[in-house]
């Protein structure tokens, strides 16, 4: 709009000084023309032909009205044109050079309805995430939350590479194409033999294909979704219980700790580690390095590398644990 009200008083002036010039020194519309743009411009390369002295009066007439319409109008140009595709390239190199040196990530391959709601919960979570989708109308939406975005085909190797998979702390494969998220489990894998890899699925054969190709959990959205409407109705306080604890207000947390060799926990056994005597740490559930969960061990369980603990506590006495501890990681 603010184009349109620029250029239509240009348009007028132009015209004027056309027909001026012809009406005045009987001119060609032509040179009219060019004798008009000249001035406007004030490029200065001279008068088409001698001017009367009313022909001179017209053009310093010209020049008072027409030369700061003109420049008006590229300002306004600039700003329609020129600035958003500055500022595109500004964010792009941003981008850039942020991809370069993030680390500790996740990468979400398809920005779909599942692929939306982890990003939304890593982000409420405070954890970076880069998102990769073949769709660039999802950027805006991204470059508002300041999320970097990667428009491309994930299951390719320098797409992955761009969004630092090396560096990253796992991805999570949701486009809805089943054989696109086998091929990207499979690439992902090739790439970074430790990433942890969460898959989607539908299909019971394709859930052993995403195993076979290097996932570490697969996941059918209906399926839990199923389960969730199963248990509400069987455990409905406990379910209620398990929705509230994501409400701002819920002061209980749930956190996860990795004991990684070097750990002071190492050897200890739950009871020496005094966690629930100086913390009010309660361990619900320790998973062992290979995949087996123990559900609430005893006092006597000793912590052995690669445990992974499932601890909940109030929300001050969580974070006074995590800041204390010296030598040991928590779940990214």
């Amino acid at each position: 709009m603010q184009l349109v009200k620029a250029f239509l008083p240009f348009c007028l002036i132009l015209v004027t000084g056309v027909f001026g010039y012809h009406w005045i020194e009987g001119w060609s519309l032509f040179d009219g023309l060019y004798m008009t743009m000249v001035t406007l411009t004030t490029v200065g390369f001279g008068e088409t032909h001698e001017l009367s002295t009313q022909g001179r009066v017209f053009t310093l007439t010209l020049l008072v009205f027409g030369v700061s319409n003109f420049a008006y109008l590229v300002r306004v140009m600039s700003l329609e044109f020129i600035n958003p595709l500055v500022t595109a390239l500004i964010k792009e190199k941003r981008m850039t050079q942020n991809l370069e040196h993030i680390q500790g990530h996740f990468i979400i391959c398809g920005y779909g309805r599942i692929g939306k709601d982890v990003v939304a919960g890593l982000k409420k979570a405070g954890k970076p995430v880069v998102v990769i989708d073949a769709h660039a109308a999802h950027k805006a939406d991204l470059d508002g939350m300041q999320i970097p975005f990667i428009e491309g085909d994930a299951s390719h190797e320098e797409v992955l590479e761009k969004a630092g998979i090396r560096r990253a702390n796992g991805l999570v494969s949701a486009v809805r194409s089943e054989a696109e998220n086998v091929f990207i489990t499979l690439t992902a894998r090739e790439m970074k033999a430790d990433l942890f890899i969460i898959s989607r699925y539908e299909e019971e054969s394709t859930k052993k294909k995403l195993l076979r190709a290097g996932a570490n959990r697969v996941i059918n959205p209906y399926h839990i979704g199923s389960q969730k409407i199963s248990q509400i109705l069987l455990q409905p306080t406990t379910e209620k219980l398990l929705d509230f604890s994501e409400h701002p207000d819920f002061n209980l947390v749930f956190e996860e700790m990795e004991l990684r060799p070097g750990h002071r926990f190492l050897g200890l056994s739950l009871q020496e580690t005094k966690l629930r005597e100086r913390f009010n740490v309660i361990i619900v559930a320790v998973e062992k390095s290979a995949g087996n969960i123990i559900s609430n061990p005893g006092a006597t369980y000793c912590l052995e590398p690669g445990d992974r603990l499932v601890m909940i506590a109030e929300q001050k006495e969580m974070n006074h644990l995590l800041t204390s501890l010296q030598g040991g990681t928590h779940a990214p």
